[in-house]
């Protein structure tokens, strides 16, 4: 008895020293700490498959230099983790939701001439999968180049069949991290969340908007609602270099970006910055970048997430932010199409409450759109949720745009939207103990999920 207590207190001393120095979260660590005690060998392998972080960085990234920045903090954050500065030359084009989202990208793939590049969360075997493989399928064919990276896990349900069609047309297709049983690797719950397409070099999407047919039809949780962007100028090669990086580590194959990176004649002038998180000293950029622009806000922090379990860091600048007097507007859906994630969510309803957060629920279908907006002077639309998975963990990128017009017209939409909501205040707020009390205790796992 003895000995195996000594084994179990080595056992969780030696697990104390890893944890501690690859997690600098305080939550973070105590979670995975408790488990390990609590459960010695289960909990070290589930360490080791979902928590253990590398440090390395990205092949093909460069990071770290602020010099271009003056004494902007956010633009300083943003180039040290992932050496990207403000482009300036660049058009922005809106796409509210799937309809606008496909027909845009449907219509520039099938102009492309020389290259299409697409990285993906999830990519389904529907009618909107089949139509983009198909367009992918005759352009290869066409001799273009054509590249696809797709999540292992996200797009599971992503058929073979599709894939060998693909592949035999020319398209060179590969999955992100896949997981082979029983071989797992310390990135099994590591996911690309990204959704980034860049064709010929000139002309790129980003947002939240993954490949299904849901995103037109809806589902079980009604319609869905979403943003992405259309962006031509400088800030397309940014996203280039970042698919070739991810490409390299997907494949082991390093291509020049200087081939794919192409001469635009955009003027105007709408300065964007790229941000990402992964492994190595991006991997907190994105948090990072969120909780400085919402603390030096002056007027107004709009905020849209379909999954809401911030880190404590976001919870506290959102708190300053509303103690320093700026109105905060925070819109969640009234359910997602995760159970726990809508309980651990409810556990923080009440300090936003108390914070002086307005708290808005969408019910008019599933809001899946990933939105900040301050001052109607900044805003970013990107893959990033606001969750411990998403911000210290995936793979994410997110366009930080400094520009009047886009940032008022995005805040123009969210005014609308909460037409679609009810809001929640202290007088309204009464879930059951059960509800609170289960909520509470999954928050505890909040960095795991």
């Amino acid at each position: 008895m003895y000995l195996a207590l000594a084994i179990h207190l080595l056992w969780t001393l030696c697990a104390a020293v890893v944890v501690t120095r690859r997690h600098r979260i305080p939550a973070s660590a105590a979670t995975w700490l408790a488990i390990v005690l609590l459960l010695p060998v289960v909990g070290t392998l589930l360490y080791l498959l979902a928590g253990y972080r590398p440090q390395a960085a990205l092949p093909g990234i460069a990071t770290g230099n602020p010099d271009g920045c003056g004494d902007d903090p956010l633009c300083r954050i943003i180039a040290r983790g992932c050496g990207t500065l403000p482009t300036r030359c660049n058009r922005v084009q809106l796409l509210h939701n799937g309809n606008n989202a496909f027909s845009a990208l449907i219509a520039s793939l099938q102009r492309a001439t020389r290259s299409i590049h697409l990285e993906y969360y999830i990519i389904r075997d529907d009618r909107i999968g089949r139509a983009i493989a198909e367009i992918l399928i005759r352009k290869a064919r066409a001799g273009l180049e054509v590249r696809l990276i797709y999540d292992a896990v996200g797009s599971w349900r992503l058929s073979r069949s599709m894939l060998r069609r693909m592949r035999e047309a020319g398209v060179a297709a590969a999955a992100y991290d896949p997981i082979r049983f029983p071989w797992f690797t310390p990135r099994a719950t590591r996911r690309n969340h990204r959704k980034i397409v860049v064709t010929d070099g000139k002309i790129a999407y980003l947002g939240g908007i993954n490949i299904a047919k849901y995103y037109l039809d809806g589902d079980y949780m009604g319609k869905w609602r979403d943003e992405h962007l259309r962006i031509e100028g400088d800030a397309v090669a940014d996203l280039q270099r970042l698919f070739l990086a991810d490409w390299a580590h997907a494949t082991g194959e390093r291509l020049d970006s200087g081939r794919y990176i192409a001469p635009h004649t955009v003027s105007e002038q709408l300065p964007i910055q790229l941000a990402w998180s992964q492994a190595g000293p991006s991997r907190l950029t994105v948090a990072d970048a969120f909780a400085a622009a919402i603390v030096r806000a002056r007027h107004s922090v709009r905020i849209s997430s379909p999954y809401f379990m911030p880190p404590a860091l976001l919870l506290d600048a959102l708190r300053i932010a509303c103690r320093s007097g700026v109105r905060v507007e925070v819109m969640i859906p009234t359910c997602s199409d995760s159970h726990l994630s809508d309980l651990v969510s409810d556990s923080y309803v009440e300090d936003l409450l108390d914070a002086g957060v307005e708290l808005y629920r969408y019910d008019n279908g599933f809001l899946h759109a990933k939105l900040l907006i301050v001052d109607r002077q900044l805003a970013s639309v990107g893959t990033a949720n606001m969750d411990y998975r998403s911000l210290l963990d995936n793979l994410e990128v997110t366009a930080f745009i400094r520009d009047r017009r886009i940032a008022g017209a995005l805040a123009a939409t969210f005014d609308r939207d909460k037409a679609s909501c009810q809001r929640l205040d202290s007088a309204s707020w009464h879930p059951s103990a059960v509800r609170r009390m289960t909520g509470d205790a999954l928050r505890l796992l909040a960095p795991l999920m």
